[in-house]
């Protein structure tokens, strides 16, 4: 019994490691959707990049808002959000473009 808390515990330290912070503050679960710019432009297309954190160990993937323009064919941006999942030992951050 020792054993199952004493790994219970151990992984819930490691998976705070892989929280990302959101504007509302760092928590072991955790879906917001954030802005980060907005033009007067506006868009029909949407673009989606992603990174994924397992228990703050492993961490992969392209995040960036030239990846989601890629993703979406986008040339003129529209606006830029960002998009936290967390959920204690996994993670998962996307930028979300949209745009023309």
């Amino acid at each position: 019994m020792k054993k199952i808390l004493f790994l219970g515990a151990g992984a819930l330290m490691l998976g705070a490691c892989a929280t990302p912070p959101t504007e509302a503050g760092t928590a072991l679960f955790a879906q917001t959707t954030q802005p980060l710019m907005v033009t007067a432009a506006t868009g029909t297309k949407t673009g989606r990049a992603c990174a994924t954190n397992i228990l703050g160990l492993y961490i992969s993937g392209d995040m960036s808002v030239e990846a989601a323009k890629r993703a979406g064919r986008i040339t003129q941006v529209a606006s830029v959000n960002k998009e936290v999942k967390s959920y204690a030992v996994y993670s998962e951050v996307c930028t979300i473009v949209t745009g023309k």
